[in-house]
């Protein structure tokens, strides 16, 4: 360091520490501006040593924690007692710290994902809410009443739009809240006769929207791109991955099963799936946009397909219907066997009072 800039550096800090309540401290820069080492400028290698020796030895003192002494050592002067009840030591206690509970509250939640560590989707909906107790409100909230551009807008869709705002159709949600109300009293039906459900959402960010409804119903999923033929020409497209029966005989060709019901989160994309159900007389559930025809479903939902919030709003409210149907189902199956064990043991309870 520069002799010139030292000493103005020293200077600077003799002013502000000529105010300080520290004896110690202000002592040795005293003790330094008697020596005459920062107004002269000579000595910028001894002289700059003991300069600072002697402002660090200030500071070690000024610092340091007193120890208890007895009753007897300590000095019976007033000045001296008044002087250390005003200006207090400071004390330091170091507490241990816990690195792995001081991690865990600071990392978020992780999963691995590809060799990577990604941060984990969070549902935006903590329970599956039911149809019963939805409101417009919550639609309102998942952003279902944007359409598409008006340059966009199909003709069919015009029952549900409710009119437009900068350029952009607005759905009516009361015909949105209707229509899926109706979708999932459908869903629940036919999870109730045991039927096949099948969720289809292959648009790039909603895979996991599709694999979690599928999987809290017990369902069927694609979401990936969608295999042309594997409805109309499932002998040969999906033929060959079906497992076979126990009682097959050699030979049989495994049968493949089709599903009894098609939702399908974005029907621009998966045009062909629902052409094939429809020629299978399949009925089908889908999310129709102002874009989309609502003529080529079954069971159409006027609502945006391009929110995430929202396509997963309406996929948990159906996955809670077909689990409410597989309740039920469970429940009939159940009833059916204890009618069954019943009406046997009353037979045979009749062929013994005939012996």
């Amino acid at each position: 360091m520069a002799p010139s800039l030292l000493r103005n550096t020293f200077r600077v800090a003799q002013q502000a520490m000529a105010s300080s309540p520290r004896a110690g401290l202000r002592q040795s820069w005293v003790r330094a501006g008697q020596t005459g080492l920062y107004s002269t400028g000579k000595g910028a290698g001894q002289g700059d040593d003991d300069l600072l020796d002697a402002m660090m030895a200030g500071m070690d003192s000024d610092f340091k924690v007193p120890t208890s002494t007895p009753a007897s050592s300590q000095p019976s002067t007033t000045s001296t007692s008044s002087e250390e009840s005003s200006d207090p030591e400071p004390t330091h206690v170091n507490k241990p710290v816990d690195i792995e509970k001081r991690l865990k509250a600071l990392l978020p939640e992780y999963m691995s994902y590809g060799g990577k560590l990604a941060p984990k989707p969070k549902s935006a909906l903590s329970n599956n809410p039911s149809s019963n107790s939805l409101t417009i409100a919550q639609l309102l909230a998942a952003g279902l009443h944007l359409g598409h551009s008006t340059s966009l807008w199909n003709v069919a869709s015009m029952p549900f739009v409710f009119g437009t705002r900068e350029g952009i159709s607005i759905i009516n949600l009361e015909h949105t809240l209707t229509h899926l109300r109706r979708a999932c009293t459908v869903t629940k039906a036919v999870a109730r006769q045991g039927g096949i459900i099948l969720f289809i959402g292959t648009r790039e960010g909603m895979d996991h929207v599709t694999i979690d409804a599928a999987k809290s119903c017990n369902a069927y999923y694609v979401a990936s791109k969608w295999c042309p033929g594997t409805i109309t020409n499932a002998q040969e497209i999906v033929g060959p991955h079906t497992p076979r029966l126990a009682d097959a005989r050699p030979g049989d060709l495994a049968k493949p099963f089709r599903p009894d019901l098609v939702i399908v989160l974005n029907p621009i994309e998966n045009m062909i799936a629902i052409k094939e159900a429809t020629r299978f007389n399949i009925p089908t559930i889908a999310i129709t946009d102002t874009d989309v025809d609502p003529r080529i479903v079954s069971y159409p939902i006027p609502a945006n397909d391009d929110s995430v919030r929202g396509v997963e709003l309406v996929a948990k409210v159906l996955a809670e219907a077909a689990k409410d149907g597989n309740v039920l189902a469970l429940e009939a199956s159940k009833e059916m066997s204890r009618t069954r064990i019943e009406g046997r043991v009353d037979r045979m309870k009749a062929w013994s009072a005939r012996q």
